[in-house]
């Protein structure tokens, strides 16, 4: 599938990307699947109520093993998300200030898709109020770190 990409900030993300929610065990063989047919663009989120990621690091390392596509080939976005969007298999502590969670977040998506960097790191939904909290905001500047440091090409 030859894909036009938009462009961001000199990133180059496909028109389609692959959304891995809901895929459960099937997470893996999806995948791959999409990366046969063509998909470069990989969505998933740091997030076991309705994610795997490690099953999409799987489904990249066999499809990479295989020759099928290199990590310059991929656009990799994954999500941080707050802990009301969690259920008790969480990526970070809890009890850790938020730049603290986002970053353990990260540390796990990055570890689970076997890869250095994000093309695509999202805030996945603020907290549950009118406007934006402290807490979203501190989320937010974390981030801005994470882009600083080039570990997330994007951020949104």
């Amino acid at each position: 599938m030859n894909q036009p990409s938009l462009t961001i900030d000199g990133v180059h993300l496909p028109r389609f990307i692959y959304g891995t929610a809901w895929k459960e065990d099937d997470t893996q063989r999806l995948v791959e699947l999409a990366i046969e047919q063509g998909f470069r663009g990989i969505d998933t989120a740091n997030q076991r109520r309705h994610y795997h990621e490690a099953g999409v690091g799987k489904a990249i390392a066999a499809s990479m093993d295989s020759q099928l596509v290199v990590r310059n080939e991929l656009f990799l976005q994954s999500k941080y998300t707050f802990q009301r969007g969690q259920d008790h298999r969480l990526p970070y502590d809890s009890e850790a200030p938020i730049p603290t969670q986002v970053e353990q977040s990260l540390a796990s998506s990055l570890r689970h898709l076997g890869t250095d960097h994000l093309d695509s790191y999202l805030l996945h939904g603020p907290q549950n109020t009118v406007g934006l909290t402290a807490d979203d905001w501190a989320a937010w500047h974390s981030m801005e770190a994470i882009h600083d440091s080039r570990r997330a090409r994007i951020i949104g």
